[in-house]
């Protein structure tokens, strides 16, 4: 997840979850090897995070044939990213109201991203 914007994600747990995603399910140990292709970091670290990722109810595990938790995500990354902006979404238009939505049009409006086109006609059909 970018640094400076709301995150549904801390940076180890996004890092996590990306490797998870990718191949589908994966152990603590799993894990724990993608990331030392790029840093060190301590197996202890990656299991608790995994274990509270869990709890949270990201990712759901079971026992593998030797013991050891075997984890997956419960949503598809598009799922959970359209689900966790939603929720943020809303949570800012209860908390902002009117200004929020305003600046929110103003934005895409004066954006220059390929999508924008996209983004202007969806909101076109909200408007009528």
């Amino acid at each position: 997840m970018a640094k400076n914007n709301i995150k549904i994600l801390s940076d180890l747990e996004s890092e996590i979850m990306e490797i998870v995603w990718k191949a589908g399910n994966a152990s603590v140990r799993d894990v724990l090897l993608e990331m030392q292709k790029k840093r060190k970091i301590a197996y202890t670290t990656v299991m608790t995070v995994m274990s509270r990722l869990y709890d949270k109810g990201v990712l759901e595990r079971k026992l593998n044939a030797s013991g050891a938790f075997v984890y997956e995500s419960m949503k598809e990354k598009e799922a959970f990213i359209q689900e966790k902006s939603q929720k943020i979404i809303k949570g800012f238009l209860r908390e902002y109201g009117d200004v929020a939505v305003a600046q929110f049009f103003d934005i895409i409006e004066s954006s220059d991203s390929r999508k924008s086109k996209e983004w202007k006609s969806k909101l076109k059909k909200l408007i009528e």
